[in-house]
């Protein structure tokens, strides 16, 4: 760094009391107290030659080149904040030395003048030694002795004053005891699943490489198998741990700890795989009237361990678990957050049917575990209103199920409660689920009301996890939607937030997503750059969920023409989704394995595939795949002129199709011919007419367009219809050049109109 940007200043961090709560009950009002703190302050702080460094959330970075000037700013803001309703601040300030970076502060000193601005009084001002010795000189401010706090992180020995002058409050130090360097009791932890983590200063590791990042691997259950379900803490604990930290740790989500579960890597190779530092192991064994805790985080790179704690929980107090645990971690990293005492207590038979209810249904294979499970989880609300981690999670299952007005309820009551609560996490969480949920029904305005009020609140917190999340939630719905520019930039926000915390795991996804949008733009080789990268990223972490980026460029391929690679891929996918034992991943590749050699004209090659495919499924009638079985079988028996064969598969296909007109347009050339083909006229033509109709009415998906087309000219052809057989040829042959220009790279181009089926419509065309 070049030393001209660094300097004396005097370091000023400054902080609304009760914002989280205000943020919960009313995020508009929240909004405004921001846009009129920048208002007010901000003339004041230009006036007196301070530098406005930036904002934290709620909370403001000043500094000035003189103590006297810094201290009266922040007495005249004081006095400005007692005329605005909700404006209750506290401020700490230290004179020390700072590198400027671009628009932000760095340096040791900037650390301790974020550590002392929680030792202000709501509407007072916390002041350094250093400041203080300044003071002294000036005879109309009086100062306060605090104490000398070891302040954590800091080597340097700082003395704490606040001060009593002009109207302002002296400092209750049994109100701010909790921020005082305190040996670590489990009173402090949560009991209760959601932790409401107050941050009581916005601290950012200046100067730091990287974040610290952790993998918390799933609770295990010693001496009684039977009780299970109490790993399920786990993911509470996950959710908590990361909504607490927002932003200063990184914790791998539920999903990607979840593939591991039941893994024996080692630490470094599992650290590996997740993409982080750390991880947290944890056992419980049932003793007596309660449990025997244990707990261990170990440096992965080195395997040593930073801690191993151990505890009693009484059976009752199962739900503070979560707590103990979180401020284990919280402790010894060093995470400048601390527990709020003010805790909601569950009913703990509540809140073990909860967990019951979450592990059967995670683990349920049948309808009938699934449907018990979430009578449980029902039961578990009803019997403690307080329990949202209950109502989300029966809202979840709601929303698999399809039973959409019930999980709209149970995320409304969750709403409610976290508001009522001040759960700003669990709020946040909550609203972007109902944004999911309005997506699934179509309804896109409110669910972008949905996103942008979880966002604002994400936001407020500094949770820059969360707001990745969410804005990965709006490119989802705005792919869908086709507002593919929203949808991009969206992507785009959330992979460098990604990068931004060395969140490879995330980055692998977000990159991943990119590559679906480019390929959609028909940009195919931007689209297998991206994807390309995602796989880079997911090979060296050992990501047992590769296969997906697998497919997609199999797809990718696909839509080039490029078979030979199509099918490369989807073998790849195919081979890691059999290791795994995934049922539907596997289907899902052999079904694209069908559908290249369907287009490359290899129709005894579609029909083995699809018989390996249903082989893996237990039963075929409720196997969602088994509609793109016999629409392949159906199409591929017919160019083999085994047509009794594809009215068997097709007809199929049509009574599910018949509630989805657009996408029964492939079929129906083929179940007219067919039909024409064993003598059955009347119904021949009755495809037709039914074709015509649809026509009429809808476009066809681009995807099928350009087949469609062929088989209607193959289908008016047989009729002896050559006006109708001609334009459908036209229109087959024009949509193959449309979609050849649409794509980007000329090689590409040329690939795809070199593929064999589109090989037969140009030469027809030619004729």
């Amino acid at each position: 760094m070049n030393d001209q940007n660094r300097k004396l200043a005097v370091i000023v961090f400054t902080d609304i009391v009760g914002f989280t709560k205000l943020t919960s009950q009313d995020q508009q009002k929240a909004s405004d107290l921001l846009d009129t703190q920048r208002k007010e302050f901000s003339y004041l702080v230009k006036s007196f030659q301070g530098k406005w460094v930036k904002e934290m959330g709620d909370g403001l970075i000043l500094t000035f080149d003189t103590i006297n000037k810094a201290v009266r700013c922040c007495v005249k803001m004081q006095q400005k904040a007692k005329t605005i309703e909700n404006l209750n601040l506290r401020i700490g300030m230290h004179l020390g030395e700072i590198l400027e970076k671009e628009n932000d502060i760095i340096g040791d000193d900037v650390n301790i003048a974020a550590r002392i601005e929680p030792f202000s009084a709501p509407g007072g001002i916390a002041i350094s030694n250093k400041i203080n010795d300044a003071l002294l000189r000036e005879p109309d401010f009086k100062t306060k002795y605090l104490g000398k706090p070891k302040l954590k992180g800091v080597g340097q020995s700082v003395e704490v004053y606040c001060i009593v002058s002009h109207d302002l409050p002296a400092t209750d130090l049994s109100k701010v005891s909790a921020k005082l360097e305190k040996k670590f009791n489990p009173i402090y932890a949560a009991i209760g699943v959601s932790l409401l983590l107050i941050p009581l200063v916005y601290f950012f590791f200046f100067g730091a490489s990287k974040v610290e990042s952790v993998a918390i691997l799933y609770m295990k259950v010693r001496g009684n198998e039977d009780m299970s379900y109490i790993e399920a803490i786990t993911e509470d604990l996950i959710f908590d741990l990361s909504s607490a930290t927002r932003g200063l740790l990184r914790v791998s989500e539920t999903a990607s700890v979840k593939k591991y579960k039941s893994n024996e890597l080692e630490y470094k190779d599992l650290a590996k795989a997740l993409g982080v530092n750390f991880i947290f192991e944890s056992s419980i064994q049932p003793d007596g009237s309660g449990y025997n805790l244990r707990c261990r985080l170990v440096e992965a790179q080195s395997g040593e361990d930073r801690f191993i704690n151990k505890w009693f929980i009484e059976s009752k107090n199962l739900q503070s678990i979560v707590g103990v645990l979180a401020e284990n971690i919280i402790k010894e990293l060093d995470i400048d957050k601390e527990l709020d005492q003010e805790k909601t207590v569950y009913d703990p038979e509540a809140y073990e049917l909860y967990l019951k209810a979450k592990s059967l249904y995670a683990t349920s294979d049948n309808y009938e575990d699934s449907q018990r499970s979430m009578e449980m989880m029902l039961e578990s609300v009803r019997s403690d209103d307080n329990l949202i981690s209950a109502k989300l999670s029966l809202g979840q299952m709601y929303y698999e199920e399809r039973k959409y007005e019930e999980a709209n309820k149970l995320y409304s009551s969750a709403l409610s409660k976290s508001k009522s609560l001040s759960d700003n996490a669990n709020l946040a969480e909550t609203l972007r689920k109902q944004g999911m949920l309005y997506r699934k029904q179509k309804d896109i305005d409110t669910a972008i009301e949905k996103f942008n009020e979880a966002l604002s609140i994400v936001k407020v917190m500094n949770d820059r996890n969360a707001m990745a999340k969410i804005l990965n939630s709006f490119g989802i719905l705005y792919y869908r939607t086709n507002k593919k520019e929203e949808a991009l930039q969206n992507w785009l926000e959330a992979l460098k937030i990604a990068e931004e915390f060395d969140d490879k795991l995330k980055t692998a996804k977000y990159l991943n997503n990119l590559g679906i949008w480019y390929s959609s733009d028909a940009d195919y080789s931007r689209s297998i750059d991206y994807y390309q990268k995602s796989l880079n990223i997911k090979e060296e972490l050992g990501d047992r969920n590769i296969g997906k980026t697998l497919n997609n460029i199999g797809e990718l391929y696909f839509k080039m023409g490029d078979y030979e690679n199509s099918l490369s891929y989807y073998d790849k996918s195919l081979i890691l989704k059999s290791k795994l034992n995934d049922i539907q991943g596997s289907n899902s590749s052999i079904i694209n394995k069908a559908k290249i050699h369907f287009y490359n004209l290899k129709y005894d090659e579609v029909i083995n595939e699809i018989k390996d495919s249903r082989k893996l499924s237990k039963d075929s009638r409720k196997d969602r795949f088994e509609i793109s079985r016999n629409k392949f079988m159906g199409m591929a028996y017919f160019h083999k002129n085994e047509f009794d064969s594809t009215l068997f598969y097709l007809d199929n296909v049509n009574e599910v199709y018949k509630d989805y007109p657009i996408q029964s347009l492939e079929i129906l050339p083929y179940l007219s011919l067919a039909n024409l083909k064993v003598g059955k006229v009347d119904l021949s033509n009755m495809f037709i007419e039914k074709f015509k109709k649809i026509l009429e009415e809808e476009d066809p998906n681009d995807k099928e367009a350009v087949l469609i087309y062929w088989m209607a000219h193959k289908m008016y052809d047989a009729n002896k219809n050559e006006k109708m057989a001609s334009e459908y040829l036209e229109s087959a042959y024009l949509e193959l050049k449309s979609n050849s220009k649409d794509i980007k790279n000329k090689k590409d181009r040329v690939l795809y109109l070199d593929a064999p089926l589109h090989k037969n419509i140009i030469s027809a065309w030619g004729k």
